[in-house]
């Protein structure tokens, strides 16, 4: 699934297979959140997927989702407004919400975390607020609860489609109680295999809520490493950009090799063997199979903040 700036106010997003069939795009309205003065301006994410639909937010309140066979319709509602953003992410069977509201009106901010059944008219569980930090939901692992780390100045992060460099936290979704952490500088989007970390010792690694950690030292061009996306079988990570190039590490071989130049523009993972890479003047993008090298252009660009099917 790919974002991209779309007319005055708005975005578009196109889901992307690994075949090179497009749908979309869909345009959507963007926040209106004006916080007060003092605040930081939030930047928690608009989309969640689940096995067979993403979910887009459209304006400050209205859930919608877009189907893989293009069809839409309205999924739900969160409270935003002048001074209120929400964050969702929808549970890989489309049967479960969890929302995370964000009052600027204050500051410093204030959060709500709940969980309740998408369809409506069901259980609606409230969840203790972190004292310690601000968390927000980004999936679903396995049945629990997957939320991004940060803070109220900290969430906008370059590199990540979350808005994090504080990791992530798995919780049960009944209590809030935390059952496991990812604490790194993640990249990429967030896959059932885990995630790549980048700015540690050695530079690049991968990691998982089990506690699976693998690193690579990838020598003196460690330094040019800006970003890196775990495929979501776990077997490879894209990385951008040593000597010009975007390459790829295989976990399985613990290599490393080229993919060809790239120039640090947006790029992600459609499925375990397709990469999804946008050009320098964003107009459109590659689908690039890392096994054969071979590559299809497709009627779609952008940044690609999630996948599916989307349970982690």
């Amino acid at each position: 699934m790919v974002l991209r700036p779309g007319a005055s106010g708005s975005y578009d997003l196109s889901l992307v297979f690994g075949d090179g069939r497009v749908v979309g795009p869909v345009s959507a309205r963007l926040r209106t959140v004006r916080p007060a003065a003092g605040s930081i301006v939030a930047a928690l994410p608009v989309v969640s997927s689940s096995d067979s639909r993403v979910y887009f937010l459209d304006g400050d309140t209205d859930v919608r989702f877009l189907a893989r066979d293009g069809s839409q319709g309205a999924a739900a509602r969160v409270p935003g407004g002048l001074h209120t953003e929400s964050a969702f992410a929808v549970s890989a069977d489309d049967r479960r919400l969890a929302v995370a509201t964000l009052d600027a009106s204050a500051d410093p901010a204030t959060m709500r975390l709940s969980v309740e059944d998408l369809a409506g008219g069901g259980e609606h569980v409230d969840l203790p607020a972190p004292t310690d930090s601000v968390l927000w939901p980004v999936g679903w692992h396995a049945g629990q609860l997957v939320v991004a780390v940060g803070s109220a100045p900290t969430r906008n992060v370059a590199d990540n489609p979350y808005g994090t460099f504080g990791g992530y936290r798995l919780l049960d979704p009944a209590t809030g109680a935390r059952l496991a952490t990812i604490d790194c500088d993640p990249a990429g989007a967030l896959t059932p295999a885990g995630t790549a970390c980048l700015g540690g010792s050695p530079a690049l690694a991968v990691t998982d809520f089990s506690g699976r950690a693998h690193s690579f030292d990838l020598g003196p061009g460690a330094s040019a490493v800006v970003s890196a996306a775990e495929s979501p079988d776990g077997d490879l990570v894209a990385i951008c950009c040593i000597s010009q190039q975007l390459q790829l590490w295989d976990l399985t071989t613990d290599t490393v090799r080229g993919l060809g130049p790239a120039d640090g523009t947006a790029y992600g993972w459609v499925d375990a063997t397709h990469l999804l890479v946008g050009d320098a003047a964003g107009l459109r993008g590659t689908l690039l199979d890392v096994r054969t090298g071979s590559a299809v252009t497709v009627a779609a660009w952008g940044r690609v903040v999630a996948r599916m099917p989307g349970g982690l």
